[in-house]
């Protein structure tokens, strides 16, 4: 190719990517360079584990440490299961039984005390945040108006009516678009834009509340606004983070701090990316669990109300795999619940088995042949924790486990 028609290209070229790159911009779109930062410029092709250190922290402080019990006999993983959780990249892998821990893996790098992004477990975190603000009467009723907080709702003719249960259990009616993997849409311009109040307040209601299930980010995250709200209106200087500390981390005696990924800095207006983004260790979301498993009590205090977590832990009315927060198959031999985040993070709990199961991990294998809704690996995890639990000597009386008492 001659010089001077090479020249004309590579200058059409470079005159093309800077309109491109002035059309993103100037269209809106701008965090996509944020997104780029974050993501491919890491090696990664999507949110991943290990960026906290992209975002702003708020603290969640731990208290005195309760430390896990351990079984007297502790169950190995099968060489099945753990070649599929090396495969997909996991953290970590652990099973509890009557409040036990049975079975405990870490995979390199990480170990008993790294903190990764779990993720939209964090929506069940905020849900269990609002049963514990019920029972403090920080907010009146699971059927009030969340217009009372988000007031830009207030004269939306569909909106002013969505409660908070309604954003819990994904049925508000509220408009979005829930995909992680789309570089210009609205949930990726919740995680990386900076200014998640601005995001999800500008979308309106497309659906009457309570009619339809559909599960949404945004939801979350308006929760967690009108949650935060709430809470500063009761004392101001309660925030999302804080009070996870103060009602959870610390009566739980955590083993360690976590932290909460912010939009922004705190100084600067930031909030808590409410609908996913708590960095937490494996053992630390295994008592989450067990939390729920013991209804909400745990060593003789009720930290959330037990009729509250019942409520989060069955359909929700409208479908049979979502509760309040939570994801579930009832239909299963036995049942089981559990929390769900991007990339394969779980907490799995089989209450008759008196069990918790937790993966936390970099890959997942997301497909569906036993469930539209629950991915094929979850079964796996339930199976492989069925087989350590009953190889043990069965309790004689079902019982929350020694952590409960």
């Amino acid at each position: 190719m001659p010089r001077n028609l090479a020249s004309r290209t590579l200058l059409a070229l470079v005159g093309l990517l800077a309109v491109a790159a002035a059309t993103i911009q100037f269209s809106g779109h701008g965090y996509f360079w944020t997104a780029l930062r974050f993501t491919y410029l890491q090696g990664q092709t999507t949110a991943h584990i290990d960026d906290a250190r992209n975002f702003s922290q708020a603290p969640i402080a731990g208290g005195a440490a309760q430390p896990w019990p351990r079984a007297a006999v502790e169950r190995t993983v099968s060489d099945e299961v753990r070649e599929f959780l090396e495969a997909n990249r996991s953290a970590a892998f652990l099973v509890a039984r009557d409040g036990e821990l049975i079975h405990e893996s870490y995979f390199a790098p990480y170990r008993a005390d790294s903190r990764t992004n779990v993720f939209s477990m964090a929506k069940t975190v905020t849900t269990l945040l609002l049963g514990a603000a019920l029972q403090d009467g920080i907010v009146p009723s699971l059927d009030a108006k969340a217009a009372t907080w988000l007031e830009r709702y207030a004269s939306d003719p569909l909106g002013r009516d969505a409660t908070l249960l309604q954003l819990a259990g994904m049925s508000s009616g509220h408009d979005w678009l829930e995909n992680y993997y789309l570089p210009f849409n609205p949930t990726t311009e919740l995680y990386f834009g900076g200014d998640a109040t601005a995001t999800v307040l500008r979308m309106g209601f497309a659906q009457p509340p309570g009619a339809q299930f559909y599960y949404s980010s945004a939801s979350t995250q308006l929760l967690g606004i009108a949650l935060s709200r709430a809470l500063a209106q009761h004392d101001p200087a309660l925030d999302l983070s804080s009070y996870l500390s103060r009602r959870l981390w610390q009566p739980l005696g955590m083993p360690g701090d976590a932290s909460w990924s912010l939009d922004r800095p705190k100084a600067g207006g930031g909030v808590e990316l409410a609908y996913c983004c708590i960095h937490a260790s494996a053992r630390q979301m295994a008592r989450l669990g067990q939390l729920l498993l013991q209804e909400g009590a745990w060593q003789g205090n009720q930290l959330v109300p037990a009729a509250f977590v019942r409520q989060m832990t069955r359909p929700n009315g409208l479908v049979d795999h979502y509760g309040l927060g939570l994801w579930m198959d009832p239909d299963h031999e036995p049942p089981f619940y559990f929390m769900q985040g991007h990339l394969g993070q779980y907490v799995i709990v089989l209450p008759a088995e008196r069990m918790v199961v937790v993966r936390l991990g970099q890959y997942r294998k997301k497909t569906f042949t036993r469930h539209p809704k629950v991915p094929d690996e979850v079964y796996l995890y339930v199976k492989e924790a069925l087989r350590m639990g009953r190889g043990a000597p069965l309790a004689a009386v079902a019982a929350p486990g020694p952590l409960a008492r």
